[in-house]
């Protein structure tokens, strides 16, 4: 379960447009859109290809420097859950229905928040005063559905996949609902 946003950004990389690089105590994922960009992970630098996503875990050191061709999606969210596991040192091809549930999750955080995306200095989103409807919850319940597809179609036997991703919480809530 996705417990909170911190940052949406989609932009463009001028060709020498290099982040000096950071950590922090959440998730964050980037996804190469277009064309290919560098990613420090850690101690290792890779090269991220067109349709491919990365997973900086909480207290990673990571950056992004660019190719001179790339369009990278960067989103950075807490979840605290077990499941969070299979995403450690991992990179993933991204399939046509996570790259739909990408691109609803910009088009909701452009709505959702004032503050913009395509500027990758931005410290955190300021939520939009005439905002539509749900569209925080959205984004949330989205990037929830990609991670769950992820793990579902992920390269690990199933023996070795989260047995649940309902957090107790959540599942007793939906319980109490349903009785």
């Amino acid at each position: 379960a996705i417990d909170r946003i911190y940052s949406v950004h989609y932009f463009e990389y001028g060709p020498d447009y290099a982040f000096v690089g950071e950590s922090h105590d959440f998730w964050e994922l980037v996804y190469a859109d277009k064309g290919e960009v560098y990613v420090t992970a850690g101690e290792e630098e890779k090269l991220l290809k067109k349709g491919q996503m990365i997973f900086h875990e909480p207290g990673e050191f990571h950056n992004v420097r660019a190719t001179g061709d790339g369009a990278p999606n960067i989103i950075s969210f807490e979840c605290n859950g077990p499941a969070m596991d299979f995403f450690r040192h991992r990179v993933v091809n991204v399939s046509d229905n996570e790259r739909v549930l990408l691109a609803r999750i910009v088009e909701m955080a452009g709505a959702a928040f004032s503050t913009p995306l395509d500027d990758p200095l931005t410290p955190h989103l300021i939520r939009r005063e005439a905002a539509p409807f749900g569209c925080e919850q959205i984004i949330g319940v989205s990037l929830e559905y990609m991670l769950l597809c992820l793990v579902r179609r992920g390269d690990e036997t199933p023996a070795s996949r989260p047995t649940s991703l309902i957090r107790e919480r959540s599942q007793n809530e939906f319980l109490a609902r349903v009785q």
